[in-house]
């Protein structure tokens, strides 16, 4: 029988790498969006759907990084 402590040492073992990739997922898309935005030429006004689309590639490496690991951990 696993104690409170072998539980918890594990919930952290599966989870903070989860967590580092979040925050790395996360720090590149801003970097992305910061790029994106200053090297628009000036007087440029971009719609909706091109501000989004600088987030959908890395969004779907998200999606698909965070399914394999709920598939990995069930």
């Amino acid at each position: 029988m696993a104690t409170l402590s072998a539980s918890i040492r594990t919930a952290l073992y599966e989870t903070v790498p989860f967590l580092v990739v979040t925050v790395i997922w996360s720090v590149v898309m801003l970097v992305f969006y910061g790029l994106f935005l200053v090297g628009k030429p000036a007087g440029a006004e971009y719609g909706p759907a091109v501000h989004a689309s600088v987030f959908v590639p890395p969004l779907i490496g998200f999606l698909g990084h965070t399914l394999r690991e709920a598939r990995r951990a069930s």
